[in-house]
Order: C-alpha cells, then structure tokens, then sequence
C-alpha cells in the first residue's frame, strides 16, 4: 500500500500542475495572446499544455471564479470581456497561445525567437542520423527559459513538420526515412507547381533576376559551394516564390514537407555539395521561365525539377546514413 507521504506528494504536484495552467492562461488573458470571447474547451487546452482534462478543467474553474473566464453553453469557458452583441470566437489553439509574461526578454525580443534558430540546427543535425526524444526540461534549461518557453518552440517546430507530438506522446524528431523523403516529395510534386503558377504573376522582376543571379554565381563556382548559397537557393525557389499563393492551407501543408531540404542542408553541412550543374541549370531554367512570363511552363520545369531533385536527396541520405552518429545537444535523448 502507497505511504501516505507519496499520497501527500502527489496531492502536491497536482495542485502545483494546475496553477502553473491557470497561471499561464491567465498570463495569456492580460498580454492579449487569448482574446475577449474566445472559448476554451478542456480538450484542445489540456492538448496545448500535454497534461489531462481534468487539471485543465480545474484552472480554469478556478479562473472562472475570479471572472477571467465564463462558462459556455456547459461545454467549456469563454474568456471574459465579450463586446455585447458580438459573437464568441472559436479558433484552433496550441501551444503558441499560452505564453507567459516572462516570454519577452530585456531586448525586447520574444525568447522563443531568440532560441528556435538554434533548436532547429540541433534537431537538423540529429534527425538524419536516428530516433529522438526531446526533453523539454532539459531544452527550457540549456536556454535558460521557462519550460513554456521551451514548449512554445517546440509547438512551432511542430507545425513545420520538424517535432512530433500527440496528445500522450513526448515530443519526438526523426528519423529521416527514404520512405519519408519520398511521400514529403510527392507531395510537393502535387502542390508546388499549383502554388508557383498562383504565386508568378505577382513576382517582381527586380526579385527574380537577383535569384538568377545568385544561381549563376554558384554555377560559376569551383569546388565546394557554401551551404548558405545552397540554403539561399533552395529558399527562392521552393519558399519566396510561392509567398504569394494565398491558400493558407495548403501553404502550411507544404511548409511541413521540408524534409528534403532538410537533408540537402545537413549533407552540405556535413560533406559540402560541389557545383551541381544539373540542379543549378534547372532552377535557372525555371527562374527565366517566369521572367519571360511562361508560368505554365515554369510550373510544369518545376515538376520536373522535384522529381530529379527527390532522387538526387535520396543519394544523399545514403550518404549521411554511412557518417558516423555526430554529438547531438543534451535535450536529444536517443530511442533505440
């Protein structure tokens, strides 16, 4: 039978894991992240902080008592403050929507943005090689953050497709699969070109040729190119040139099919990409293509472009799977 000291301590953290939610959420309310009128169901909410309904529904009771929030038709809380007559707002929430006060940092600048550049080099470095957990403890630490400062990028990581989580999982990364690599270039085989052939027209020309210039700089390179001209590239081509092709949907589910070039980024990183006339030729071919306002046709070289670029990465990961595992950051714990 369980000592009644370990029933106490229980007892302790419970209540500490609640008002820690409560504390957040009405940290969330005044800073203006959750609006007046919005409604919080017990669902999504425990979903953004990873812990149960329960806990969840208890803070909120408990900011409910305190007229932060309201309750709601029975099903959940609605945040205080609705303009009479105004309808309740009902939107996706994550973990992004629950920032605390500390978030921001003596410069002014979010935390979360001062640090997420860095995460995602980490987990680039790791996923290629290998299965891991992030501790999300040990990231708030090695950042010195707050844990939901740390649960924030991690939230934002996710929606880029770089972090797993559900609802009773850790936060996983990796591993870079062919398998994976193939369905993340199917998909861009399908959107892509759709997204350039919507996004084209409002390009202006001044951008594209700076874009054209920097793809025959590199075409005029010997040796080793540099990974930021690589990164640059790629960034023209597969994310400013669709920047204006509105359907948010689909945009975001491109942003989450990054997978290969992730891995072009690593292998640079790691090996270095010599002057790769056939890649260089097609982006170039691709950007004079809009130049000359032949957005059909540079949507269908950008199909093209995909399919020979999906199995050059796919070399590639071969490549890396051979290299010896790298030093990976100490929040990335290995499952074997």
């Amino acid at each position: 039978m369980r000592s009644s000291i370990a029933d106490n301590s229980d007892k302790q953290n419970a209540g500490a894991l609640y008002k820690r939610c409560a504390v957040q959420i009405a940290s969330a309310i005044r800073t203006g992240s959750l609006e007046p009128g919005l409604i919080l169901l017990e669902g999504p909410v425990s979903l953004a902080f990873d812990t149960s309904r329960a806990t969840v529904r208890k803070a909120m009771s408990a900011l409910a008592e305190v007229g932060l929030l309201e309750r709601f038709d029975g099903r959940g809380f609605m945040i205080a403050g609705r303009p009479a007559g105004a309808p309740p707002i009902k939107r996706n929430l994550s973990g992004r929507d629950f920032i605390l006060d500390d978030a921001v940092k003596p410069d002014g600048k979010p935390a979360a943005d001062q640090m997420i550049d860095s995460v995602e080099a980490d987990i680039m470095v790791a996923i290629a090689f290998g299965h891991y957990r992030v501790d999300e403890q040990q990231l708030a630490d090695v950042f010195g953050v707050s844990r939901p400062i740390a649960r924030e990028v991690l939230w934002r990581l996710r929606e880029s497709g770089l972090v797993e989580k559900t609802l009773h999982s850790p936060w996983l990364v990796g591993p870079v699969t062919a398998q994976a690599i193939a369905q993340d270039r199917e998909v861009r085989m399908l959107l892509e070109p759709y997204a350039l052939n919507q996004s084209a027209p409002y390009l202006s020309h001044s951008e594209l040729e700076v874009m054209r210039e920097t793809v025959s700089d590199a075409m005029a390179t010997e040796g080793k190119i540099a990974r930021h001209v690589i990164e640059s590239i790629e960034r023209d081509l597969h994310i400013s040139c669709l920047r204006h092709f509105d359907n948010r949907r689909m945009s975001h589910i491109l942003h989450g099919c990054r997978l290969p070039m992730i891995v072009d980024a690593l292998f640079a990183q790691s090996i270095g990409i010599h002057r790769d006339d056939a890649t260089f030729a097609e982006h170039a071919e691709i950007i004079d293509k809009l130049l000359a306002g032949e957005f059909d046709t540079a949507a269908a070289r950008l199909s093209t472009h995909l399919r020979n670029e999906g199995r050059r990465t796919l070399d590639r990961l071969k490549v890396l799977s051979i290299l010896p595992e790298p030093d990976v950051a100490p929040y990335l714990q290995r499952i074997v």
